[in-house]
């Protein structure tokens, strides 16, 4: 247990201290203020701007997360082995630190710009049509699947050693999932219809059924991904 909170410690720290996560963030904070001005100076619908907010955070966040998780334990496979037999760091507490060091700053790089816009958007909308319940719902849904990426990044780092080959499958695999997953809901192609349902979901429309059925399906591979990359890791010759 000391082992995990060392790593996960060592961890956060390399993740505060890159120059890709600082560069995100500070773009998130640009667009979390640009979200608000619009929002209080246009006159469409809050649940609209917000979503388009959350998908284009879904597609550029993406890409600094998949950089995060692809590279956590390819990177370091050069000294892995001999970390591990000459400070007794076993690979279990390794990979779950990682997990968890990874998710923790996925989540709190989301939701302390996103959830702060969501309610200054709710409260300055000329046209508001949010609800709580239904940014809470929204910011969970997007919580879940970024949480998810992040898994599958940390997944793919075990499996392959050279970390930009890795980043390619998973981006392509990541992306084409994402175009389906909007295929499948969007009503027409405008700016409104891509959006799906997403706007109702905001606007707190949401039915018990979708909701249980999305997080069912999102908790499933959080659950089957780190046995994955454990088992990968401990059959690894390092």
């Amino acid at each position: 247990m000391n082992a995990f909170f060392s790593l996960l410690e060592y961890d956060l720290t390399v993740l505060m201290r890159s120059w890709i996560v600082r560069f995100w963030f500070f773009l998130s904070i640009v667009g979390g203020v640009a979200a608000v001005v619009v929002a209080r100076n246009f006159a469409d619908d809050s649940s609209f701007l917000l979503s388009w907010a959350l998908v284009l955070y879904l597609a550029l966040g993406s890409l600094v997360i998949l950089v995060n998780s692809v590279s956590a334990i390819s990177l370091e496979y050069r000294f892995l082995g001999e970390s591990i037999i000459s400070r007794g760091i076993a690979p279990t507490p390794y990979v779950l630190a990682k997990l968890v060091s990874r998710s923790l700053g996925t989540i709190v790089m989301f939701l302390v710009i996103l959830l702060p816009t969501s309610f200054f958007m709710m409260s300055n909308a000329q046209n508001n049509d949010l609800t709580v319940a239904g940014i809470w719902v929204g910011l969970a849904y997007w919580t879940l699947m970024l949480t998810v990426l992040t898994f599958l990044g940390i997944t793919v780092s075990v499996l392959f050693t050279n970390t930009l080959f890795g980043l390619v499958v998973l981006g392509v695999f990541w992306y084409i999932c994402l175009g389906l997953l909007d295929v499948a809901y969007w009503t027409e192609f405008s700016p409104e219809g891509v959006l799906g349902n997403l706007p109702l979901v905001l606007q707190g429309k949401s039915l018990v059924i979708e909701i249980t059925t999305l997080v069912s399906l999102g908790i499933f591979p959080l659950i089957i991904l780190p046995f994955i990359a454990l088992k990968s890791l401990n059959n690894r010759d390092l």
